[in-house]
């Protein structure tokens, strides 16, 4: 098998080492192609600019004051004896006469160069002529008719005269009034000097001219000599050109062509594709040892194996394997693993007799909790659903295979309690059995109707002890909250019943009881009666009595329903803590507190009540202070006290009927409420509710918790 392996190996290499050279051949080929067609396009960037900026420059002199200046004093006078074309014109040569129409030569300087500007009249008529060389421009570029019409067509112009290329681009002058006074040209000859000037980089650039394919002028005349047709440098360069015909004439075809040398690229290839060839046979050879010494030890597993094997075969199954020849050790596996096929086939049946056992016991198991009452769910630790009876189902409203699987609290809890929710199952994972093992939250049915159930919940375990999931057992007791809220609603309009009618009723009637006891006691007194006394004690006692019927009926409907009425019972209270108990008592309120959940604004005022009355029963304080508050649309009341203090709710096994009274109406209500020891001494309860749009209002509450 090893022998075989190398053969493979070098055979494989040798057909794929020509296929991978061509390949990097190609790719490399590509990427110069790219590289030059990048330069080429830079290359003709560059240009552009250059021709902007030489365009830039005409119109830059021209808004000069002092050519406007100039034309308007010789254009009626100098000027005027040149209509006929036939004088002579004014030639300026640079360094030796500079003419009052061009800038200075501080100025000139920051242009770029140009060979000649020439300035005519408004016929377009050569008048003057401002040279930067000695020599005279061609004939051509004077003749007024040629040169005033590629003016008017064009700001800037490629032109091809006597054989030679020039830029040309041109300006005109407008007087005051709007009528054309002069046109200023600028022409630069596109030579060598110009190709360098007008590229930046170390570029190989040239002018070709479209038909003859003969370079005009390169910024390497000494590689790229005038004259040589590009077809002859196909051998020494790559070359890519890029049409100038935006600039030129429609009968002139130019384009700028880069070229780049072949010899450095391909050397550059050579030894690219020879460190690769290299690099190829290194890692061939590699992996040939590589997977000769993989064979090896597949050689000796094997036989290993089938040692393993046959001493298997022999102690356990008492079956006697053949003895083969070696040099085979695949045929040799394959003959034990036969034999023990046979026995393994006899044993088939007798494992698929227990299987069927082990299934009527599941199926029985599973009948038991099909047939609970209460609702039988475990979950993964993942959070997916690996059984759930038919109890879970009817509540769900889902066959059992379309919930088997999925993500409990991605698909069966309300979106709005789905993040608490799930970090209750991690605490659960986590240990924490002891504050979450009775929990209530709503569950979403097929309907989209949510069902509160409560929840008993303990964790799973395999056999090493492993947490692996969560079991837990439901009741869904949504009618009985649904009733305990209608019995808390029924308590308080009875109370507010029995207050109105103590208020409507007893009160009236003390008062006018009050009244006539006053009146008799005042008779009396007029008389000299000494009974007059005892009807003035009579009325004090009367008017005590309607103070309590008062305090009475408040205590049993202290609010008035408006966005301020917890503020004023609050208050209230405190006072009636006070004057009823000798206790200190103060209440806080920095701000106005609004709320406009009606039911929320009774049930915050009962939790404070009954804090209240809780820490004066069992605190034995010194001193109460409720304050509320209220943060956007948080609103919190605190009740803090002095006294004894209570031990955590957490750590109490059976929290006295108060805490729960509070607990259950901070649920109706979706508040949440914290008592705890404060650690200077005495009771803290927090009860804070959000005044959202989500909140009930009215009279319907929340059986959220």
């Amino acid at each position: 098998m090893l022998l075989v392996t190398i053969v493979v190996g070098l055979a494989t290499w040798s057909i794929l080492d020509p296929i991978q050279s061509n390949t990097i051949e190609r790719a490399f080929q590509q990427q110069i192609s790219e590289k030059i067609r990048e330069d080429a396009d830079e290359s003709l960037m560059l240009f552009d600019r250059y021709v902007q900026i030489f365009r830039q420059n005409v119109r830059l002199i021209v808004l000069q004051k002092q050519l406007s200046d100039y034309v308007q004093s010789v254009k009626d006078v100098s000027w005027a004896t040149d209509r006929d074309g036939s004088s002579l014109i004014k030639f300026h040569t640079h360094y030796i006469e500079s003419p009052e129409w061009m800038p200075e030569a501080s100025v000139l300087r920051s242009f770029s160069h140009f060979h000649y500007a020439i300035l005519t009249d408004d016929k377009g008529i050569v008048h003057e002529v401002y040279k930067n060389y000695s020599e005279t421009p061609p004939s051509a570029l004077l003749r007024p008719e040629f040169l005033f019409k590629q003016v008017q067509n064009r700001q800037s112009i490629l032109l091809k005269v006597d054989g030679v290329l020039y830029l040309v681009a041109g300006e005109h002058l407008y007087g005051p009034d709007g009528s054309l006074m002069a046109s200023l040209i600028l022409v630069n000859l596109i030579d060598d000097e110009f190709v360098v000037s007008s590229q930046e980089k170390d570029h190989i650039v040239a002018f070709i001219e479209g038909s003859s394919r003969k370079i005009l002028a390169s910024n390497r005349s000494g590689l790229l000599p005038h004259g040589t047709i590009t077809e002859s440098l196909r051998d020494d360069y790559l070359y890519w050109g890029k049409s100038l015909s935006n600039h030129g004439s429609s009968d002139l075809k130019l384009e700028l062509v880069t070229f780049v040398p072949k010899g450095p690229h391909e050397q550059l290839s050579g030894l690219v594709l020879m460190q690769e060839r290299r690099n190829r046979i290194i890692t061939a050879l590699l992996l040939i040892l590589s997977f000769s010494f993989i064979m090896a030890w597949i050689t000796r597993r094997i036989k290993s194996l089938t040692d393993k094997v046959v001493v298997f075969s022999k102690q356990s199954l008492n079956i006697q394997q053949k003895t083969f020849q070696e040099g085979d050790e695949v045929r040799v596996l394959g003959e034990c693993f036969r034999n023990l096929t046979g026995e393994i086939a006899a044993s088939h049946e007798s494992l698929r007799k227990q299987a069927e056992s082990l299934q009527k016991e599941r199926d029985m198991a599973q009948n038991y909790l099909d047939i609970a009452g209460a609702i039988i769910l475990t979950l993964s630790a993942e959070g997916r659903v690996t059984l759930i009876n038919r109890k879970g189902c009817s509540l769900l409203g889902y066959p059992e295979d379309e919930i088997i699987g999925k993500d409990w609290f991605g698909c069966f809890i309300p979106e709005n309690i789905r993040y608490d929710v799930r970090a209750v199952f991690g605490k659960i994972l986590a240990g924490d059995t002891k504050s979450y093992g009775y929990y209530e939250c709503n569950v979403l049915n097929s309907s989209g109707d949510e069902r509160l159930v409560a929840w008993h919940n303990t964790q799973l375990k395999d056999e090493k002890g492993w947490v692996i999931g969560v079991l837990s057992s439901g009741e869904d007791i949504t009618e009985r909250k649904t009733l305990e809220r209608l019995l808390i609603e029924t308590e308080e309009r009875e109370r507010r019943r029995i207050g109105q009618d103590l208020h409507d009723g007893l009160g009236q009637l003390l008062t006018g009881i009050a009244f006539k006891v006053r009146g008799l006691g005042r008779k009396l007194e007029k008389n000299d009666f000494h009974d007059s006394e005892d009807a003035a004690e009579i009325s004090v006692l009367v008017d005590e009595a309607k103070k309590q019927a008062s305090r009475i009926s408040k205590g049993l409907y202290p609010i008035e329903v408006d966005r301020e009425g917890l503020t004023t019972a609050l208050r209230e209270l405190a006072f009636y803590i006070k004057k009823t108990y000798g206790i200190s008592s103060e209440f806080l309120c920095n701000y106005p507190v609004y709320i406009t959940n009606k039911t929320a604004v009774l049930q915050l005022y009962r939790i404070a009540q009954e804090a209240v009355t809780n820490a004066v029963k069992h605190g034995k304080p010194e001193r109460i202070e409720i304050s509320l508050s209220q943060e956007k649309d948080k609103i919190a009341i605190v009740i803090r006290d002095n006294g004894t203090g209570i031990p955590d709710v957490s750590e109490q096994m059976n929290p006295g009927m108060g805490l729960k009274i509070m607990s259950y109406r901070a649920s109706l209500i979706n508040a949440t409420l914290d008592v705890r020891r404060d650690e200077s001494g005495g009771t803290v309860v927090t009860c804070v509710f959000s005044d959202t749009h989500e909140a009930l209002s009215g009279d319907e509450t929340s059986l959220h918790r």
